[in-house]
């Protein structure tokens, strides 16, 4: 099914709403009353994403449990005392809840990767037993000596996670996804530099690939690959790919949308003339036939000029402005996606292999221009 918008006037998420925005709402809250539109089996990613936000803004603030102040008396008169709602507190059990849950006490964790935030926070909280009694069951009442000291342990903790996050490791983790980025761009560049080497044209087709609204949510990460892995085996078989020299694909995930890919497809482009047609057939092979019509399509070449880095049909290797604007497009399809790092635990994007000039002497006339590219990444 191809959706007609105007990609121009939106951003990246809000073409994503108006590209999934077929079928039914699934109203659902996460652990922390939120409103979701997700089918079940996203629930815990929802809750991971939304207690590794709660984790980076404490870190922020590096807030710690004023005793004073939490133990309050558990009736008039009684003997006995509980901590009182508290707002660091109530982050402290509603995070564990959904960690300890997620990664130690169901198989569900199998299926998602903890942050650093998230990580330490594991190692730093996950043996509390006040924790896992009030988020498990519910607040204990507690003699006021027995308070005071489960206040000191919980900051004890706290500070101990807090000073897990100044440590060296932590910020190479953090950085790990940068450099993978950066890593991804640079390999795409060389798949771009290397097509542009052997073919004088290339025909670029920019396509994302997802799922309806009704269906999206649904689809887990084995699917959305399964769907992928069978695009690409139709690079052999299909008609539509016979000229096809390379290509790279970005799987992503959103709350409300679930997996979605954005791919460039690169073809010869002295064969294949009609690029707005081809993506348009490639989009209903996706979503008719590969994904049994729960997929969806956006064919960016349908309107080259709606953007402002037009870098898709037919470029030619001295076009200078269409190839600034691939590395636009490379580095969009290259950048960290937060969301899929933890939802995922295999490959995020690929490429194909850097294209291997042939023996012999080179056709056409000679490129004079070169040296005006120097400037590009490659």
């Amino acid at each position: 099914m191809y959706l007609e918008i105007d990609p121009d006037a939106l951003t990246d998420d809000a073409m994503l709403d108006l590209v999934h925005g077929i079928g039914g709402n699934h109203p659902m809250t996460n652990a922390w009353g939120q409103d979701t539109v997700t089918s079940p089996g996203h629930d815990w990613l929802m809750d991971l994403i939304s207690a590794d936000g709660h984790l980076k803004e404490l870190s922020k603030t590096r807030h710690v449990l004023n005793g004073e102040q939490l133990i309050q008396p558990d009736a008039f008169g009684s003997g006995w005392v509980r901590l009182a709602p508290d707002p660091v507190l109530e982050t402290l059990t509603t995070v564990y809840a959904v960690l300890v849950a997620l990664f130690q006490e169901t198989e569900i964790g199998q299926h998602y990767r903890p942050s650093p935030y998230a990580d330490r926070f594991l190692r730093a909280f996950a043996s509390c037993a006040y924790l896992h009694e009030a988020a498990f069951y519910c607040p204990p009442t507690m003699s006021r000596d027995d308070a005071e000291e489960v206040v000191m342990e919980l900051n004890q903790r706290l500070g101990a996670w807090y000073h897990a996050l100044s440590k060296p490791d932590f910020a190479y983790e953090c950085r790990r996804n940068q450099r993978n980025s950066q890593n991804n761009y640079k390999r795409l560049w060389n798949v771009i530099h290397s097509l542009f080497s052997r073919y004088s044209c290339l025909q670029v087709i920019r396509l994302d690939l997802a799922y309806s609204e009704m269906d999206g949510p649904g689809i887990n990460y084995d699917t959305a690959r399964h769907h992928r892995e069978t695009l690409c085996r139709r690079f052999h078989d299909s008609s539509l790919f016979e000229h096809l020299v390379g290509y790279s694909w970005k799987l992503e995930w959103r709350p409300k949308k679930g997996f979605h890919y954005h791919w460039l497809f690169f073809f010869d482009g002295h064969q294949v003339r009609e690029d707005i047609k081809l993506a348009q057939q490639i989009g209903e092979l996706w979503s008719r036939s590969i994904t049994g019509s729960q997929g969806v399509y956006y064919n960016c070449n349908s309107r080259p000029n709606s953007y402002k880095h037009s870098a898709v049909g037919k470029i030619w290797y001295h076009d200078h402005t269409k190839k600034e604007g691939l590395d636009h497009i490379a580095r969009y399809q290259t950048k960290v996606d937060d969301y899929a790092v933890m939802a995922v635990q295999g490959r995020l994007f690929q490429s194909s292999a850097v294209s291997q000039l042939s023996g012999g002497p080179s056709l056409g006339r000679p490129r004079e221009s070169e040296s005006a590219f120097s400037s590009l990444p490659f």
